[in-house]
């Protein structure tokens, strides 16, 4: 009886131990997830109120703040965006908390304890514990730290229309800045020709400000460090895999061209990469343009630009068939700066130049030298055969009128370069229009224009590309700064976990990220027109 009163005892022993054991062993594991770091008493506490209260607690209604500002929030998967700097390690400091105050918000992982850059970019998305102590209930919403600045869109429209909608927008940047975030009221409507077939859309948004009594004004503003403008573009990067070609050529245009003249203003753009969050559906990659126009090239009253949007050989008599206000639809024609198409007058300075393109070679070479700046279209030719930008020759180009002192001088500014590095146009909705060839790779690029610029050696044309090539090569665009720039590029979107989340939110659009067949790409085109430079007179008279 002893024996076994001992036995029994030994049993009770045993598994009171092992008992005890287990729930030390929890509870050391679940204190080794919060013991070190900085929020761990606030996870500890996150998790017993996780235990406590019923999970049934609508998350869509959580309004998701930090340091006080309301964050974009895709509402069907609770997840809400918070950008941050990705180049460093220290995790930026701020509380999160219920915008109302009706409920609260704790983190149920120490995100701090996480490594930042990998965190960032593999897009992990840290949960939170958000409850409702009265209700007794409480629900899981998420935080995805991003590497981009974030953009939150909010209007009673429908996006997917082609019609002008309203609503207000906030630009949100590095949270560990003062002054992170800008709040406007907006107009836009959609943007693009080929595009937009596709269910991704581009806007051109406009900041505004509206009256008590209704008038709308302009709402200039310094946007994520661009200019300070009251328009701005945005892109959806749609067909593009690399989701890179338009930040890199933008770049390129910057150094190459786009302050290469007499005017202390850029004759380009510049973009900013964001992610964009409308009405609380996560919506994607964007890049922010700049828009070329009066205020980017600072055209003045007495100045014109024009923009050709699709493209063909324009001639004096096809000009004349048609009134200005049908120059858009029937030549693809543009008059920017001006309320609708102007007039025979506003169209004077574009005339003289297609009146030029279709004169004997004598009054060509007399009136080019004229009315081109040299400097300008050795840029623009250098530019085109670099990119093999045959989606430029024609249209998306801006061709910018500037009253000097002998008169109207032309410069050329190009725009929406998608088209390049390989990437060229086909007539297939279900390719997106664009199919790979690279075997363009060593071909050279012809615009008649440009070329019989080079043949006839205007103003010394081919010497002044030569050298120009060659200056640029030794600095701005040497083989280690063009590696660094596109790198630079594909760091924003990879690294951000931007380009993750874009595929996954638009499944059908490229995403093949095939940035060693663009580099493979850029290196063949370089080394063409490296040697094209050393042999020009060859090359021309071919």
């Amino acid at each position: 009886m002893v024996k076994k009163m001992a036995l029994l005892f030994s049993v009770l022993l045993f598994i009171g131990s092992l008992f005890f054991f287990v729930h030390e062993s929890e509870h050391a594991e679940i204190q080794d997830t919060y013991e070190s770091g900085a929020l761990k008493g606030e996870v500890h506490e996150a998790r017993k109120l996780q235990k406590r209260l019923a999970k049934t607690l609508d998350g869509t209604s959580v309004q998701l703040c930090f340091k006080g500002e309301l964050l974009a929030c895709d509402r069907e998967s609770l997840t809400f965006y918070l950008p941050v700097d990705m180049e460093t390690d220290a995790w930026e400091a701020g509380t999160f908390a219920d915008q109302s105050g009706e409920f609260g918000i704790l983190p149920l992982e120490d995100y701090t304890r996480l490594e930042k850059k990998e965190t960032v970019s593999s897009g992990y998305a840290v949960p939170f514990l958000a409850w409702n102590e009265k209700e007794g209930t409480c629900t899981t919403i998420y935080v995805v730290f991003t590497g981009l600045p974030v953009v939150r869109m909010e209007t009673d429209a429908s996006l997917d229309v082609d019609t002008v909608f309203a609503g207000s927008v906030e630009f949100y940047e590095n949270c560990g800045k003062e002054d992170w975030t800008l709040k406007s009221v907006f107009q836009a409507h959609e943007r693009g020709q080929t595009t937009r077939a596709y269910p991704k859309k581009g806007y051109r948004v406009d900041l505004i400000s509206v009256t008590s009594t209704g008038v709308i004004n302009k709402n200039k503003e310094k946007v994520l460090g661009m200019r300070k403008s009251d328009s701005w573009i945005f892109y959806a990067i749609y067909s593009d895999g690399t989701k890179v070609r338009d930040q890199f050529n933008t770049r390129i245009w910057d150094r190459l061209g786009a302050w290469d003249t007499p005017y202390d203003t850029r004759f380009g753009t510049s973009m900013k990469y964001v992610e964009l969050v409308v009405n609380g559906e996560y919506r994607g990659l964007y890049g922010i343009f700049e828009p070329i126009d009066s205020t980017q090239l600072e055209i003045s009253d007495q100045e014109y630009l024009y923009k050709r949007t699709y493209g063909r050989e324009l001639l004096a008599e096809t000009m004349d068939s048609v009134a200005p206000s049908e120059y858009l639809t029937a030549l693809g024609m543009e008059l920017k700066g001006r309320n609708g198409q102007g007039n025979g007058e506003n169209w004077k300075c574009f005339r003289t130049f297609v009146e030029m393109c279709q004169s004997d070679d004598e009054t060509f070479r007399a009136e080019a030298e004229k009315l081109l700046n040299m400097d300008n279209v050795a840029d623009i030719w250098l530019y085109l055969q670099m990119m093999y930008a045959e989606d430029n020759v024609y249209k998306n180009m801006f061709f910018a009128f500037k009253k000097e002192s002998d008169g109207y001088r032309m410069y050329l500014v190009p725009w929406d370069t998608d088209l390049t590095l390989g990437n060229t146009y086909v007539d297939d909705g279900e390719q997106l229009y664009v199919q790979w060839s690279p075997e363009h790779a060593q071909d050279y690029l012809e615009w008649p224009f440009l070329d019989r610029l080079l043949k006839l050696d205007v103003g010394n044309i081919r010497e002044k590309v030569a050298a120009r090539w060659q200056k640029l090569r030794q600095d701005e665009l040497s083989d280690e700064n063009l590696k660094n720039m596109l790198d630079d590029c594909i760091h924003e979107v990879q690294d951000s976990g931007a380009f993750a989340r874009d595929a996954a939110r638009w499944p059908d659009s490229r995403h093949d990220g095939d940035y060693e067949g663009m580099e493979s790409y850029l290196k063949t085109r370089i080394a063409w027109l490296d040697k094209t430079m050393k042999n020009m007179d060859e090359q021309i008279e071919k």
